[in-house]
């Protein structure tokens, strides 16, 4: 597989979404003008991104609905379920489980990652369950990761004790790591590490509004 660029790996989702919806809605095919209206996006950029995926489409043709939402259910593998443990089980934390039992509800909806185990040092929490999933000590980290094979995981934890949390993930066996601990982690390159900081996030937001409208 020749190697996709990051901005295009992000967009695909989003992608997929716009092809689900307009399967829901009956629309069997659309061309790259129509959808780049939709989305905000140049079809140019548009067609671009799909040729990493295969021949989805035809000029003057379009693309095929649902042809190009099985090609990109199987380029992102949305149709294999991820196992995945989550490392901190405060408010965020419970938020993530039930966002999961919520997804894995809703009808026709694919949900790839799925979380199966829950890991806390708090006794307020240790040995309850939320959302169907238990919350053990995280002196069973290792373990567990190791028993099941788990490849990846969600970190929910203060930024004090992130990196330290992150060598035992690295070292267990994890190759990705979903951080939201707001601390940058210091893991080999063999560990894929994704950071989301709301705060930055919601910063950055309200400048892009602002400066709009001013």
């Amino acid at each position: 597989m020749q190697k996709v660029p990051k901005a295009t790996v992000k967009r695909l989702p989003f992608y997929r979404r716009c092809f689900e919806s307009l399967h829901e809605q009956g629309i069997q095919r659309i061309l790259s003008s129509q959808l780049g209206d939709m989305l905000k996006i140049d079809p140019a950029t548009i067609r671009r991104d799909f040729s990493y995926i295969g021949e989805l489409g035809r000029q003057g043709f379009g693309y095929e609905v649902n042809k190009v939402l099985r090609a990109l259910n199987d380029f992102l593998d949305l149709n294999n379920v991820e196992e995945c443990i989550l490392i901190g089980v405060g408010n965020l934390g419970k938020a993530f489980l039930q966002y999961n039992v919520m997804k894995s509800q809703m009808q026709n909806h694919m949900n790839p990652i799925k979380i199966t185990h829950a890991f806390d040092i708090s006794n307020d929490v240790i040995g309850k369950t939320f959302s169907g999933v238990d919350v053990i000590n995280i002196d069973k980290l290792e373990e567990t990761i190791k028993k099941n094979n788990i490849r990846i995981a969600i970190l929910s934890v203060p930024a004090k004790s992130a990196n330290e949390i992150a060598a035992r993930l690295e070292t267990s066996g994890i190759r990705g790591i979903f951080n939201f601990s707001a601390m940058s982690l210091n893991v080999s390159r063999g560990v894929y590490v994704y950071d989301v900081d709301l705060l930055n996030e919601l910063q950055s937001f309200l400048f892009f509004v602002k400066n709009k409208y001013e």
